[in-house]
């Protein structure tokens, strides 16, 4: 049995059980292609999965929108598996985003500029990042703050979404469906453009300058 077939099989074990289960838990599992391949493996099972009665106030409850929001995220998006990894690791560290800006910004040594660090880190969360821009100094603070090695956060980063919006795409429609109906799990779409035209600082270096 391969890693692939593995790791659906738990999934499939799992969703059996409760269907709020967080794909994107056993997707960054996967190593570098074979989570395209997971991504596509578990959608094709959620396409066919007999579904329970919807119940819209148990849905809301649950957290499984934000997690389909997060999923497509990371899929369709720029950053990899950072808007499933990050939220779940700030939740755990029991940190508001605003509270990890601050952290942020004071290890960075770029205190008082906290606004554009939680503009740069908003969009890691959000999938509108390209990681590969995201410098190892940002990623060892992070690692810092949210106890994960600064190498997983980077690998995450290359995570689903590499190899191109379009063909990661293809792999999201399921995960939308569970949703049922029109319940959205992601908040409106955002522009990727980045920040304002304004001189280019050391920030800017830090999220956007690795080469």
């Amino acid at each position: 049995m391969t890693d692939v077939d593995r790791l659906l099989k738990e999934y499939v074990a799992a969703h059996r059980t409760r269907e709020d289960v967080d794909p994107a838990d056993f997707i960054a599992r996967a190593q570098g292609a074979e989570q395209k391949e997971l991504a596509a493996l578990i959608d094709a099972y959620l396409a066919r999965a007999p579904r329970r009665e919807f119940d819209p106030e148990a849905y809301r409850l649950s957290g499984m929108a934000d997690n389909v929001g997060r999923l497509s995220r990371s899929l369709t998006g720029a950053s990899g598996l950072w808007p499933s990894l990050l939220p779940r690791l700030r939740t755990s560290a029991q940190l508001k985003r605003s509270e990890l800006v601050e952290r942020l910004a004071g290890a960075l040594g770029v205190g008082g500029r906290e606004d554009k660090v939680a503009d740069y880190y908003h969009q890691m969360e959000q999938g509108l990042l390209p990681s590969e821009g995201v410098s190892d100094k940002v990623l060892e603070a992070l690692a810092g703050i949210l106890g994960r090695s600064a190498d997983a956060l980077r690998e995450a980063g290359c995570g689903a979404s590499s190899g191109g919006a379009a063909s990661a795409a293809a792999a999201a429609p399921a995960f939308a469906r569970t949703s049922r109906g029109d319940q959205e799990g992601a908040a409106p779409a955002e522009a990727a453009a980045g920040l304002p035209e304004e001189r280019w600082d050391e920030v800017d270096e830090l999220f956007r300058g690795r080469s």
